[in-house]
C-alpha cells in the first residue's frame, strides 16, 4: 500500500511492475538488490494516476536473498536520487527528494518492504511540488527470470 498525503493506492501484482530483485555476485561485481513497486490506479487530487517506485541496484555484502532481511538504504538529496536514477512516477518519472527503504521480512517468495520519504510530484513548478509518502508492501522476490512463473507472470 502507498500513501501520498491523504491518498491511498493498493499494490498491483497483475504485471511485472513489483519486485525485490537480487543479483548474485559474479567475478566482476558484488551482489546487489533493487526494488520496483507498481500500484493500482487511483485518485490523486481529482486525477487518476498509476504510481510506481523504482530504486536501482544497491551493492551489498549479503550473499543470499535471505540475508537481506534488515537491510536498509537511504538517499538524502534529490541530486543523489537523480545520480542513481531512482525515481517515483506520478505524472512522469521524477527523482525523489529523499527516502529510506527497508527490507523487514522475507517469507517464501515475497518480501515485506517499507519505504518513506519525500517525492517530487511536479518538477517543472518552481519550487517543485513535493509530497510525503509511505509504502508498506509485500512484493515478489525475483532472482531469475524463471521466478516470475511462481506468480503466474
Amino acid at each position: 500500500m502507498l500513501k501520498i498525503g491523504k491518498f491511498v493506492f493498493e499494490d498491483d501484482w497483475t504485471h511485472r511492475r513489483s519486485s525485490l530483485m537480487y543479483f548474485k555476485r559474479n567475478e566482476d561485481e558484488a551482489p546487489s538488490w533493487s526494488v520496483d513497486i507498481g500500484f493500482a490506479k487511483g485518485d490523486y487530487n481529482g486525477e487518476e494516476i498509476l504510481p510506481s517506485l523504482c530504486i536501482n541496484p544497491i551493492d551489498t555484502k549479503k550473499e543470499s536473498i535471505a540475508d537481506l532481511v534488515g537491510e536498509s538504504f537511504s538517499v538524502m538529496t534529490t541530486d543523489e536520487s537523480y545520480d542513481r536514477e531512482d525515481s517515483f512516477y506520478i505524472y512522469e518519472h521524477e527523482p525523489l527528494a529523499d527516502y529510506k527503504l527497508e527490507i523487514l521480512e522475507i517469507d517464501s517468495d515475497k518480501a515485506h518492504i517499507k519505504c518513506s520519504g519525500t517525492l517530487i510530484v511536479d518538477g517543472y513548478k518552481e519550487p517543485p511540488i513535493k509530497e510525503k509518502f509511505e509504502i508498506d508492501s509485500w512484493i515478489p522476490v525475483i532472482e531469475s527470470v524463471k521466478d516470475w512463473e511462481k506468480f503466474g507472470l
